[in-house]
């Protein structure tokens, strides 16, 4: 069944348009909307973040992060959380561009809703993209190969099945809002079986929005509905987390549960305590932490002028890694934020 996409209510839409910016930025372009800027102190610099959510470890690893770059290089933080919702997002950035902000970061909910008034804003401020970006809006991007990630997660999990077996997958997705991040990260892991010479055979599809409590009912449902699925695939840990829990609740020890991407440290802890024959088979590598010291140390230095923004690349990509039982020592830091 198709899921209807959220549309931005009419009155919000006519306000947020009427707002009278200089140009809309794109990635890559080198067009801040005043060039680069003078020289300006640090700590006279307010940058502003807006989370798209924080019901995951992923998302509060990152504001985590930001209030440590902050304290340590004394800019001034201004922090947002929309809770899933593009619209909120959108005031809540308005609400950071009225406060005086020198640059923003932010973190996507909806490309597609968000992307006429966020490419208004690049033209009033830096806006730096982390995680999930707009293709086509701001200065950069500093975010993982989702489609990367996912595929070399996939080709961990191929082994765990017998050469030229199709597999019966269920999938814990993001939801309608998740336009762009989802849809490369599961493209990805089902290449990367295909690749593994495994064929998927996806028989379920359920929305989650990356948290561990929504995959909860969301894998009971798939599962009542198809009790043959040999793979819960969960687009990030946090949901495959959830996935597992059911599995183990209902006494389920055959059915195996895999990630596109994260490396979030309990998913970790599952892989390296299972090991090769574990329930838990793999994840990708796509850091909180990479993605926003990366993120904000372009918006401090372009906001202070230490950067012109003409040099900066249009994309940056983490490092992309697939993460299983034969290299999870390299990965798996119990004592990690994330």
């Amino acid at each position: 069944m198709r899921v209807p996409r959220l549309a931005i209510p009419r009155l919000v839409v006519t306000a947020l348009s009427v707002v009278a910016l200089s140009a809309c930025g794109t990635v890559g372009s080198g067009s801040a909307p005043t060039g680069q800027k003078e020289a300006k102190d640090v700590h006279q610099v307010k940058i502003g973040f807006a989370q798209r959510q924080m019901d995951a470890p992923y998302y509060a690893a990152m504001q985590a992060i930001a209030q440590q770059k902050a304290k340590e290089q004394g800019f001034t933080l201004l922090f947002q959380n929309a809770n899933g919702d593009p619209v909120t997002q959108i005031n809540q950035v308005q609400t950071m561009l009225s406060q005086g902000v020198d640059a923003l970061v932010v973190d996507a909910i909806s490309p597609e809703t968000e992307r006429t008034q966020l490419a208004q804003v690049a033209g009033q401020v830096p806006l730096i993209f982390i995680d999930t970006s707009i293709p086509g809006v701001g200065l950069t991007a500093v975010q993982s190969d989702n489609k990367q990630i996912g595929e070399l997660s996939g080709k961990l999990t191929a082994k765990r099945f017998p050469p030229s077996s199709t597999v019966k997958v269920g999938i814990l997705n993001g939801g309608p809002n998740d336009e762009i991040v989802g849809p490369a990260r599961q493209q990805g892991f089902l290449d990367g079986l295909k690749a593994g010479g495994v064929t998927p055979d996806v028989v379920a599809s359920a929305t989650a929005t990356y948290t561990q409590e929504q995959a909860v009912p969301a894998t009971e449902s798939m599962l009542a509905a198809h009790p043959d699925i040999q793979l819960v695939l969960g687009l990030n840990d946090s949901m495959a987390l959830g996935a597992l829990k059911v599995l183990r609740d209902q006494h389920n020890t055959t059915t195996l549960v895999a990630a596109s991407a994260d490396g979030q440290k309990e998913a970790l802890a599952e892989i390296s305590k299972g090991g090769c024959s574990g329930q838990y088979v793999s994840t990708g590598l796509n850091s909180p932490n990479l993605a926003a010291e990366g993120g904000f140390d372009i918006a401090v230095k372009v906001a202070t002028g230490a950067l012109d923004p003409k040099s900066v690349q249009p994309q940056t990509y983490t490092k992309a890694a697939g993460i299983g039982c034969d290299n999870i020592a390299e990965y798996y830091k119990p004592d990690s934020i994330f």
